[in-house]
């Protein structure tokens, strides 16, 4: 268990079981009022994660979107699988070309984002009865008599 959630117990023992007061249990395990009162309340307990800040990354500017963007644009006007950007090339040349000083992961998401990969659509066909035929052909090699004999096969699916 982590040192927080130690605390927590301790601090809700004190207050639910033992009726301390909030300033006491303070002074008692010598911790911030703020957070005793924190825990008191139930507005907060450690072992849930509080989420994002919601501030913006800083160092992702138009400019850099737009580096990738052309990055990605360039690669669908030239149509060559193998030499297409990959994230990692597109943070290698933003901080050889632009001084970037973000890290790769934050360039990843963002060239998944751009990309939005689609997925593949399947449409399974269907005919009325008698509108459509699929054949199966197929060979095979017997032994007839103590003879090899290659024979044809034809399946008929309607």
């Amino acid at each position: 268990m982590s040192i927080e959630v130690d605390i927590y117990e301790k601090i809700r023992h004190l207050y639910e079981h033992e009726g301390k007061s909030q300033r006491a249990i303070s002074k008692i395990l010598g911790i911030s009022r703020n957070t005793v009162k924190k825990y008191c309340d139930g507005s907060y307990v450690p072992w849930e994660r509080q989420g994002k800040s919601g501030r913006r990354q800083y160092v992702i500017t138009d400019e850099i979107i737009e580096f990738i963007k052309s990055c990605l644009a360039s690669d669908e006007a030239e149509n060559i699988k193998k030499q297409n950007h990959t994230a990692k090339r597109i943070y290698d040349r933003l901080v050889d070309e632009q001084g970037f000083k973000g890290g790769e992961s934050t360039i990843r998401e963002i060239v998944a984002e751009l990309k939005e990969k689609q997925a593949k659509v399947f449409i399974p066909l269907s005919y009325e009865p008698g509108e459509a035929i699929q054949i199966d052909w197929g060979e095979a090699t017997i032994y007839l008599v103590g003879k090899k004999i290659k024979v044809g096969n034809i399946k008929y699916f309607v």
